[in-house]
C-alpha cells in the first residue's frame, strides 16, 4: 500500500510542477527558440463603444463615468453605455444625470445577468470596436488608446489590458490576489508572445465587434467570447500599456464564491467553444487551454491526492513520535506564524489552496449546469454566516492544532510531577476564582471607602450634539433608525445628525438620503474600510461639542441623549456610556446572554463610580469633541481605544444608567461567538499597543483593566491550564477526582447546548454559554495575536426594536 501512496503523491506532484512551473518554462523555450510573434501596432482611432455592466454600484458609478469622460480618446469617436442589470440602489439616476454628456444607459427592468445585458446591447452601439469594463475598473487616461493600437493588425480580434490591484493588503485574499494576478500576467505575456493569450479580462478588454456572438445568458463573456474569436481563426492578445486599477477582494471567503461562480461557467464555456481543443485547428493555442486552464481547474483534485497520500505515508510515523517531538512540531507552528515573512508566505498558500478548492466545487457546478448568469460585484457585501464562516480560518486552525499539541505534551509530561501540578492546578483554580468573584468582592468593598460620584448639574445652556451614525448595510433598519433619532427629546436646533455609510451596497444610502430634507446628513463612503476608519473620516467635519455614538440598530430612549449630556456638566468627565438593553425572543441564548450582561453592567457601574469604567458600549457613547483621538485605521475596537484616549487625557470615563438604548439580541449562538472572537481579537491588538494606549498614569483603570479584561480575555489558557492539571491529578484523591469528573459533566451538559431546544433549560444554557464564550475567546485571542481579525465588523441580520 505504500508504493501505491508513493505513486499518488508522484504522479500529483508532477502534475502540479507542470502547471505551476513547467508549462511557463515550455513557453519561455518556445518563444527562446522561434522568437516572439510580433503585432502590428498602430496608432488608429476608430469609433470605440465603452460598455460599463453595472449592478447596485451607486458608489463607484459616478467616479466610473468621470474617468470614463476624462479618457484620452476623441469624444466624437467614443460612445460612453452603461448597462443597469436592474440595479435599485440609485445607480441608474446617477448614469441618467450624465445625460446630456453623451452617456447612454440601458437598463434591465429585472435581473438577468451581465451576459444578457451585452447580449441585448452589442449589437446596437455604434462603435467598430467595443471595449468591455466593470463600474468600479479606473482606467489610465490612455488605456483606450493603447488597446486599439493592437487593431490595425489584422490578425488580431481580441486584446486584453492590464488589471492592476490596488488598496491594503491586510489578509490572505489580498496577498494572494496580488500574487495570483502577477503570475498571470506573466503567463499573459508569454502566451501572446507565442501566439494568443487565454481569455479575457471583463475589467478591461476589447473585441471587434462584427466577431461578437451571441452567448447563453449564464456563459461568462469575458472567457467564451475570447475563445469563439480564437477558434474563428484571430489572435487573442494582451496589452499591457492598457491599464486600469480596482480593488481586491479583500476577503478570502468572498473570493472563494466569485472563483466558484467563473470557474463553473468557464468550464462549460470551454465545451461551447471546442473547437480550441482542437490543436489541428487552432494549433499551439489547445495546449495553452489545457496547461493554464483546464489542468488549473483540477489542481484541487492533485492537492487532495498529495495531502491524503502525505497523511497516509507520514501518520504513522507521527503517531508513533514520543511526546516531545509532538511540543517541537507545536513550537514550530507557532514560530512559523510568528515571523511576518513566514505568515505572508503562507497567506499566499493559503490563498492558492482555497482557489484550487474552488476550482473543485466550480468544476462540479459547472458539469451538472449550476451555474448562473447573476452576478454579485467583489464590492458587495458578502452573505450573512449560516452557522459557520464558509472557510476554514487557516491561523485559528494552525494556533489551536499547535494548542492542542502542547497541551498534549503537558498532560503525557508532567503526569509524573504531581507537586508541580499541584501548583499549576490550584495557581489556575485562584485565579480563575479572583477573575468571576474575588474581583467583584474587591471593588464592591473599595466603593465603600472610596465612593467617586458624578454630579450632574442641570446645564445652563445645553451643547451642541453630534448624534454620529456608523453604518454597513443597514436597510432593514435605517428607516426606524433615523425616525427614532429624529424623535429625541432633545432641541433640534443643537443636535446634528449624521450617517457614516461604511461601503454599504444595499438600499441604506438612499434611504438614508430620504432624510435630507428632515436635516439628516448622509456620508457616503464608497469603500469598505471598517467601523472607525468611517467614524474618523466623519469627525473630520464634525465641531460640535459632545458627539453621541451609536450604532445602526440600537434604538434610543426619548431621554437617552439628555441622560448622556448632563454628565458633562462635571468638566472632568471626558466620555460617557449608555446602557444598552437586549430584547427579543433570542431562544438561542437569551437566559444565560442576559445573566452575562446584568453581571456586566454591574461591573461597569461600579468602576465608573471608583474613578472610570474600562472600555464603552459602542451601540451608545458620548464624548467630549475635543478629547476623540482617531485611533489608527486598523484599530478593531473603537470602544476600547477611544475612551482609553479620553482617560490618558485626564479626564474620567462613567456609566449612565439613565441613558438607555435597546437592541435585539444575538439571534444564534454563531453571531454571539463571532461577536465575542471580534471583541476579544481587537482587545489583544490593543494590548499589543499597550506602551502608547493603557493610561499607565490612571492606577483605578489599569487595575480594572487587568483584572477585569485581560484575565477574561485570558480565560481559556487558565481554562485548558486547569484542566490539564486536574486530568493530571485525577488520581491523587477524591477532591480532584470529583473536580475532575464535575468538569467533565459541565462540558458534557454545556455540549447538549448544540441542540437549541435544550438551550431553554437554564442548567444547559450557562454551561453552553460559558463554553461557547471561553472557545470564541481563545479564537479571537490567537486571531488577535497573528493579526487576522479584519478591521470591517460583520452585519447579521437587524431587526428594528420599539424604545419603551
Amino acid at each position: 500500500m505504500t508504493i501505491v501512496w508513493l505513486v499518488v503523491l508522484v504522479a500529483c506532484v508532477a502534475v502540479l510542477g507542470y502547471v505551476l512551473v513547467g508549462y511557463p518554462l515550455l513557453l519561455r523555450a518556445i518563444v527562446g527558440v522561434r522568437g516572439p510573434r510580433p503585432v502590428a501596432r498602430a496608432p488608429i482611432t476608430p469609433p470605440v463603444s465603452l460598455i460599463i455592466s453595472a449592478f447596485n454600484e451607486a458608489d463607484v458609478i459616478a467616479a466610473k463615468i468621470e474617468n470614463a469622460l476624462a479618457l484620452d480618446y476623441p469624444a466624437g469617436l467614443l460612445q460612453i453605455v452603461v448597462i443597469s442589470d436592474a440595479s435599485d440602489d440609485g445607480t441608474d439616476e446617477i448614469v441618467a444625470s450624465f445625460a446630456d454628456r453623451g452617456v447612454v444607459l440601458r437598463r434591465q427592468a429585472e435581473r438577468r445577468g451581465k451576459t444578457a445585458g451585452l447580449n441585448a446591447t452589442v449589437p446596437s452601439v455604434s462603435g467598430d470596436i467595443v471595449v468591455f469594463s466593470d463600474a468600479n475598473a479606473m482606467y489610465q487616461p490612455d488605456a483606450i488608446r493603447m488597446l486599439v493600437r493592437n487593431f490595425a493588425d489584422p490578425a488580431v480580434g481580441c486584446v486584453t489590458g492590464e488589471a492592476r490591484y490596488q488598496g491594503d493588503v491586510d489578509g490572505a485574499a489580498d496577498e494572494g490576489e496580488g500574487a495570483y494576478w502577477n503570475y498571470e500576467i506573466q503567463l499573459k505575456r508569454l502566451e501572446t508572445a507565442v501566439g494568443s493569450s487565454v481569455g479575457g479580462d471583463g475589467a478591461i478588454y476589447a473585441i471587434r465587434k462584427p466577431l461578437w456572438q451571441t452567448l447563453p445568458d449564464d456563459g461568462i463573456n469575458d472567457f467564451l467570447n475570447p475563445l469563439q474569436i480564437v477558434a474563428a481563426g484571430w489572435r487573442g492578445i494582451y496589452e499591457p500599456d492598457a491599464i486600469c486599477y480596482e480593488e481586491t477582494a479583500g476577503d478570502t471567503s468572498k473570493e472563494y464564491r466569485r472563483r466558484v461562480r467563473i470557474i463553473s461557467r468557464s468550464w462549460r464555456a470551454v465545451w461551447l467553444a471546442a473547437d480550441v481543443l482542437k490543436p489541428w485547428k487552432v494549433g499551439f493555442f489547445a495546449v495553452s487551454i489545457v496547461s493554464h486552464k483546464i489542468l488549473r481547474w483540477f489542481s484541487g483534485l492533485f492537492l487532495l491526492g498529495i495531502g491524503l497520500s502525505a497523511i497516509a505515508l507520514l501518520l504513522p510515523l507521527v503517531v508513533a513520535a514520543a511526546p516531545w517531538v509532538w511540543a517541537v512540531m507545536a513550537l514550530t507552528v507557532l514560530i512559523v506564524m510568528a515571523v511576518p515573512e513566514s505568515r505572508r508566505l503562507l497567506q499566499v498558500a493559503w490563498y492558492f489552496g482555497v482557489l484550487n478548492l474552488a476550482s473543485v466545487v466550480g468544476l462540479v457546478k459547472g458539469s451538472f449546469g449550476k451555474v448562473s448568469g447573476v452576478w454579485s460585484t467583489p464590492r458587495q457585501a458578502s452573505a450573512g454566516p449560516r452557522g459557520s464562516s464558509g472557510v476554514v480560518d487557516l491561523w485559528t486552525g494552525s494556533a489551536l492544532l499547535a494548542s492542542v499539541l502542547l497541551l498534549a505534551w503537558i498532560g503525557v509530561e508532567f503526569e509524573d510531577h504531581p507537586r508541580l501540578v499541584r501548583v499549576v492546578f490550584w495557581s489556575s483554580l485562584a485565579l480563575s476564582f479572583y477573575l468571576f468573584a474575588g474581583y467583584p468582592l474587591v471593588i464592591a468593598v473599595a466603593r465603600v471607602f472610596r465612593h467617586r460620584p458624578v454630579v450632574k448639574e442641570p446645564l445652563a445652556t445645553l451643547p451642541s450634539v453630534c448624534l454620529l451614525i456608523a453604518a454597513h448595510d443597514e436597510e432593514d433598519v435605517i428607516a426606524g433608525k433615523l425616525e427614532n433619532s429624529l424623535a429625541l427629546d432633545y432641541p433640534r436646533e443643537r443636535l446634528r445628525i449624521v450617517v457614516a455609510s461604511d461601503g454599504s451596497r444595499d438600499r441604506t444610502n438612499a434611504i438614508a438620503r430620504r432624510f435630507a430634507d428632515r436635516g439628516v446628513e448622509l456620508l457616503p463612503f464608497p469603500q469598505r474600510r471598517g467601523k472607525i476608519a468611517s467614524i474618523g473620516a466623519a469627525m473630520e467635519g464634525i465641531d460640535e461639542e459632545i458627539v453621541v455614538l451609536t450604532d445602526a440598530n440600537a434604538f434610543l430612549r426619548p431621554d437617552a441623549v439628555n441622560a448622556l449630556v448632563r454628565n458633562f456638566a462635571n468638566p472632568n468627565v471626558g466620555a460617557v456610556s449608555g446602557d444598552v438593553i437586549l430584547t427579543g425572543e433570542r431562544a438561542a441564548l437569551a437566559q444565560p446572554e442576559d445573566l452575562y450582561y446584568t453581571y456586566e453592567r454591574w461591573l461597569q457601574r461600579v468602576e465608573s463610580e471608583l474613578g472610570s469604567m474600562v472600555g464603552v458600549d459602542g451601540a451608545l457613547y458620548a464624548v467630549r469633541r475635543d478629547l476623540f483621538v482617531t485611533p489608527p485605521a486598523d484599530t478593531v475596537l473603537d470602544d476600547m481605544a477611544v475612551p482609553m484616549a479620553v482617560i490618558r487625557a485626564g479626564r474620567r470615563v462613567v456609566f449612565e444608567p439613565g441613558a438607555i438604548a435597546f437592541e435585539h439580541g444575538s439571534r444564534s449562538a454563531w453571531e454571539e461567538f463571532s461577536r465575542k472572537t471580534r471583541i476579544v481579537a481587537g482587545a489583544v491588538q490593543f494590548l499589543q499597543r499597550g506602551r502608547t494606549q493603557i493610561p499607565w498614569r490612571a492606577p483605578q483603570v489599569v487595575f480594572s483593566l487587568l483584572s477585569h479584561k485581560v484575565l477574561r480575555w485570558l480565560s481559556p489558557v487558565l481554562g485548558a491550564i486547569f484542566f490539564v492539571s486536574c486530568y493530571a491529578l485525577r488520581d491523587e484523591g477524591l477532591a480532584y477526582a470529583f473536580i475532575w469528573w464535575g468538569a467533565v459533566v459541565a462540558m458534557g451538559v454545556g455540549l447538549l447546548g448544540s441542540f437549541q431546544s435544550l438551550r431553554r433549560l437554564l442548567p444547559i444554557g450557562v454551561c453552553y454559554y460559558f463554553g461557547m464564550v471561553h472557545v470564541a475567546a481563545a479564537t479571537g485571542m490567537l486571531r488577535g495575536l497573528i493579526g487576522g481579525q479584519a478591521v470591517a465588523w460583520r452585519r447579521f441580520p437587524r431587526t428594528p426594536v420599539s424604545p419603551v
